[in-house]
């Protein structure tokens, strides 16, 4: 079935109402199909695939006895394979095969049926039968049994049996590709080891025929297998697969169908299904792509897979006290997928305030839809449930700050590593390039021999040279070296670094750097033409311009003179992939561009990360925990920020120039030192001064010295200490108790108690004297002074220790205190 196909078939199943199970991607391919795979011939006799053998293009000719030698001991070894796959049950000779478990290797076979009696002629007359079987396509061998048959001659009759002209135009059009002869067949050797596998012709063969063969690469040794790519480009060539892809860009996806992502968790409730589809198309307009799938995996995924995992069966929104408690509890915690480690979920209360956005949507939409009112319940997640994200705010930002504390100290040994390393690479590159085929050099004190690859050793490919250079250290057993692939590492690992240390780009918009980012503007006071960088909208589709440092601007022009040379002085118009958004974009002059596969190619985010610890790992450096550290392209962008705005660059530039739309987010990119908190007080100290009289910073006196420490001795109290600021006089002549900044010392409650009492006589004699003046002055003294009682009696809330008296009580009967004249609280005169 074709891509296309495939999704229309998905469509179709898509629209029913049951729970659908997802379609793996091709990435991920189902192999059991691969067990009913049978040959043209599988249910003739063993005579009759006797007979049949002779017929075929590579049999020899009957011109000579030799020849009829050669093909009579051929149909002997073959008749011996036939017996010997006939003791194995199975219906036809391709389950006998695999009953006998030929598929494991051609040492297994050669054993089983030669026994003891393997010698050389033995052994090539058997493995020329079982080359007449293959061709014959009697039996189907599996991908893993021709890796290891290395079968070359058998290849080269498969390839005699394409129809004519087809495999002078693969060869052609690999080479109009900029293929070498080696390249093309790497490809030819893929395409026959699929005519031997599937059993069918050359023009039979399929797109999804490719699809399986890297998908089984990737599964045995976790990437494709040599010339998968090739043989892609080789098919397309020779018009077998209809394409104007490449097979990057023909395994990639588009955006997915919102039924597809969802069906993708396998949700058992169909009711639950259909909702949480009508939910999610409801919402899919206002998100990008990316987006939406984190709220397709969190609230389908993380959400309800989850509750229907622990509670089978269930199909309705209102939930539980114990189900959704149990959700809760397992939400703080995930497995990792990769290392089966169990991790804290950091980003556990944004799951859950999408949940809640989720029910608090439906009852919204209640309102104008009908569909939605069945649905409206209250939402399992209160208001309180999200509390603690502002605290998990400030410790991902207090590790965000951690992580540039800890990195930018090491940057410029960074930077200059990967200058070392390219340097290095270089200058090891031109001596081998200097030194003739099998040619011995010496290069930094130790010995290199070039080597020529076996493969470009046949006469018919010197001619054509390689266009990369291999290298093995003199006495040395380990695999030659690529040097020409190691020089482009380290090329492009310097790159990067310097680009994203110059830039504070992301990622993302490092990849989408394109030779039509590079404007001039003309200065409207000076005249003076200033180049700019042009940075495309990409996270929040802010498009900006960035002023290009003298640095910045020798890193690009090397990376465009790199790519000029290597394409005849242009730079290749390549479309780059978002993998984020699942779309490809138009063919422009992309900066980051390399030739994986002959064709050039975009760098992916993930390849832009690799640069980076490819180069962390020739530094050597380690993390407080001994650990090697590790960078991601987002530390440059903080690390960039940081020196920025400590440098002297207001922040609200630095917001405009990182395109961010809030200074609130770029002043959580700052992570400040201690050293430049100490630096930054001490500059605002000194603009101050020079902003005050001189006067005040002069030295003082011995007399203004000896009155400053007599302003302290003063303001000691009986009752406490005395607030006042120096050189202001006491505003309440010594009446301290009125005083409202007059700290009480808590031993003086017995000497407080009694100022009270004393106040109390006072009032009650003026006021039998007719004295109402002296009445109204010591009542401003009674209340300061019940007022001095009551903060004493108050626990303290500024964190302070509360003074606890252990002694023996003032007073031992408290109902005293309630009455006329006990100096407590409760009376007033």
């Amino acid at each position: 079935m074709t891509r296309q196909g495939s999704r229309r078939a998905n469509s179709v199943r898509l629209a029913g109402t049951g729970p659908v199970p997802p379609r793996p991607l091709f990435v991920d391919h189902e192999l059991k199909a691969d067990e009913r795979r049978v040959g043209p011939h599988d249910h003739l006799t063993r005579a009759e695939v006797l007979a049949l053998l002779p017929a075929s293009l590579s049999w020899p000719s009957r011109d000579s006895k030799s020849d009829r030698d050669r093909g009579h001991m051929r149909l002997l070894n073959a008749a011996r394979l036939l017996d010997w796959l006939a003791d194995h049950p199975g219906d036809g000779w391709q389950e006998r095969w695999r009953a006998a478990g030929a598929d494991s290797g051609k040492e297994i076979v050669l054993a089983a049926v030669l026994g003891d009696d393997q010698s050389e002629s033995q052994r090539n007359g058997l493995v020329a039968g079982l080359n007449c079987l293959m061709m014959g396509r009697i039996v189907l061998p599996g991908y893993a049994f021709l890796r290891g048959y290395k079968a070359l001659r058998l290849f080269k009759d498969v390839q005699q049996t394409f129809p004519d002209g087809d495999l002078d135009t693969m060869r052609d059009h690999g080479t109009g590709l900029g293929m070498t002869p080696r390249h093309v067949d790497e490809g030819l050797r893929l395409i026959s080891a699929m005519v031997l596998h599937t059993g069918r012709d050359l023009h039979e063969l399929t797109a999804e025929d490719i699809f399986h063969v890297r998908a089984l690469g990737r599964r045995l040794r976790g990437e494709a297998f040599i010339g998968t790519h090739t043989a892609w480009e080789l098919l397309r060539g020779v018009g077998v697969i209809q394409s104007k892809e490449t097979l990057e860009d023909a395994l990639r996806f588009g955006q997915r169908p919102t039924a597809e992502l969802v069906d993708a968790y396998n949700i058992q409730s169909t009711a639950i299904r259909n909702v949480l589809v009508r939910y999610l198309d409801e919402r899919r307009p206002g998100v990008d792509y990316g987006s939406f799938r984190g709220l397709v995996r969190e609230l389908v995924g993380v959400f309800w897979a989850d509750i229907e995992a622990h509670h089978p069966g269930i199909d309705i929104l209102r939930l539980p006290d114990d189900v959704v408690d149990g959700w809760k509890q397992r939400l703080v915690t995930y497995v990792h997928s990769k290392s089966g480690e169990v991790k804290e979920r950091r980003g556990r209360i944004a799951v859950m305030m999408r949940v809640r956005g989720f029910y608090l949507d439906i009852q919204e939409w209640a309102h104008e839809d009908p569909f939605w009112a069945q649905w409206a319940v209250p939402s399992p997640i209160t208001r309180g449930d999200g509390a603690g994200n502002h605290k998990i705010y400030k410790e991902t930002t207090a590790r965000m700050h951690q992580r540039v504390r800890e990195r930018l100290p090491h940057l410029p040994l960074l930077v200059q590593t990967a200058e070392r390393v390219h340097r290095e690479a270089v200058a090891l590159l031109e001596a081998a390039c200097a030194t003739p085929l099998n040619g011995v050099f010496e290069h930094d004190g130790t010995s290199y021999v070039r080597e020529l690859l076996k493969v470009n050793q046949v006469p018919s490919r010197l001619d054509h040279g390689s266009p990369h250079v291999y290298i093995r250290a003199v006495g040395a057993t380990g695999r030659r070296i690529n040097q020409s692939l190691v020089e482009d590492d380290a090329f492009w690992s310097w790159a990067v670094i310097e680009t994203l240390r110059h830039t504070g780009v992301r990622a993302e918009e490092l990849t989408e750097l394109t030779h039509l980012a590079l404007v001039s503007y003309r200065l409207p006071e000076t005249g003076e033409v200033v180049p700019l960088l042009q940075i495309v909208p990409s996270k929040s589709n802010e498009e900006r311009l960035l002023l290009v440092s003298p640095e910045l601007a020798s890193v690009l022009a090397t990376v465009i003179k790199r790519l000029r040379d290597a394409n005849g002085g242009k730079i290749p118009l390549v479309a780059r992939y978002d993998s984020h958004e699942r779309v490809t974009g138009p063919l422009l002059p992309h900066l980051f561009q390399r030739r994986p596969y002959r064709q050039p190619q975009v760098m992916s985010e993930a390849a832009v990360k690799h640069r980076l610890d490819r180069t962390l790992e020739a530094t050597g450096l380690r993390d407080q925990a001994g650990q090697p550290l590790t960078y991601t392209p987002h530390d440059f962008r903080r690390m960039f920020a940081t020196e920025a705005v400590t440098g002297g660059l207001p922040v609200h530039i630095a917001a405009r120039i990182l395109g961010h739309k809030t200074l609130t987010t770029t002043q959580a990119y700052l992570a400040v030192f201690q050293d430049d908190l100490v630096r930054t007080y001490r500059g605002f100290l000194d603009r101050r001064r020079a902003d005050r009289p001189q006067d005040e910073y002069r030295e003082p006196t011995e007399q203004e010295w000896h009155d400053f420490q007599q302003h302290f001795e003063l303001r000691k109290v009986s009752l406490g200490t005395c607030g006042r600021l120096y050189g202001t006089p006491c505003k309440h002549e010594h009446a301290c108790i009125r005083f409202p900044v007059l700290q009480m010392d808590p031993r003086q409650r017995p000497r407080l108690l009694e100022i009270i009492q004393n106040l109390r006589e006072r009032i009650r004699e003026a006021r039998a004297n007719g004295w109402l003046g002296e009445v109204e002055g010591l009542q401003v003294s009674f209340d300061a002074a019940m007022a001095k009682l009551n903060n004493l009696k108050r626990a303290p809330t500024d964190g302070r220790p509360q003074l606890v008296d252990l002694g023996m009580p003032v007073f031992t009967d408290p109902a005293p205190l309630l009455q006329p004249g006990s100096g407590e609280p409760g009376y007033r005169p």
